[in-house]
């Protein structure tokens, strides 16, 4: 059974192409991939090893080389096919990025075969996060930073994918149990419950958790797409904060290091 990131992803080419955009240089770096290079100051050094769990077409290693012009390692994973294809163009000149398919629910790497682990974005879109926190963990060596969507309280959210028309006599969203027809996790984490969880993984030294306040508003919003090309899940700002839809978005980065 494919996981559900495929199911929400893979049939979307739309994704694909602006990550690779911005990997290519195309498009702008993301805020939250600029933000995530910063995060690996005094960490990513010459000749580590980083592994990118939820890579998309490597949109985020564009960041790392800009941050870090020497010479690292680069895996990055995505369980999205097309993604991976993409990924691999992109940087079909270097020779120290590697790409391949793969679920973060089972990385086909060896325990503690990286010295950095990064899975940005990805996990509020699962429907669970234990075993995947579990593999992030067994593959890193010195360090795991994970960015998603930790607050005050648990919220587990089903974002309902609409069709832009509506016609016919069947129900076009729910089915009978009145459960969406097509949807992605959109879940938001106490942040009790994730030092909780990260506090349960084994040979953990320390576990830091910090707001994502790291970005520029002016790169964000409605202002760059017409209403017609609005893409769903456009990120906005509200009174400081990123927003998608009427969903605040708490980013927040989590760090947890080896003894």
């Amino acid at each position: 059974m494919p996981t559900y990131s495929q199911n929400a992803w893979g049939s979307d080419t739309a994704y694909g192409e602006v990550f690779y955009a911005r990997a290519t240089g195309r498009a702008p770096e993301m805020e939250s991939s600029k933000a995530t290079a910063k995060e690996l100051r005094g960490l990513l050094v010459p000749k580590a090893n980083v592994l990118d769990v939820g890579c998309g077409a490597g949109h985020y290693l564009r960041s790392l080389r800009r941050e870090y012009p020497f010479p690292f390692s680069y895996d990055g994973a995505d369980v999205t096919p097309q993604y991976i294809r993409l990924a691999k163009k992109a940087y079909a000149d270097d020779p120290l990025a590697r790409f391949r398919v793969a679920a973060v629910e089972k990385l086909p790497y060896a325990a503690k075969a990286f010295d950095i682990v990064l899975c940005c974005n990805v996990l509020l879109h699962l429907p669970a996060i234990v075993k995947p926190l579990q593999e992030l963990w067994r593959v890193t060596r010195r360090t795991l930073l994970i960015r998603t969507l930790i607050g005050g309280s648990t919220f587990r959210i089903k974002q309902v994918h609409e069709e832009a028309t509506m016609k016919g006599m069947s129900d076009p969203l729910f089915d009978k149990r009145g459960e969406p027809k097509k949807f992605h996790y959109y879940n938001i984490y106490s942040e009790r419950y994730i030092r909780w969880l990260a506090g349960t993984l084994p040979g953990v030294a320390k576990i830091a958790l910090h707001e994502d306040r790291d970005f520029d508003p002016k790169a964000m919003g409605t202002s760059r797409w017409p209403d017609e090309k609005k893409p769903a899940d456009l990120t906005e700002i509200w009174n400081g904060w990123q927003v998608n839809n009427y969903v605040l978005q708490p980013w927040c980065f989590l760090r947890v290091t080896r003894k």
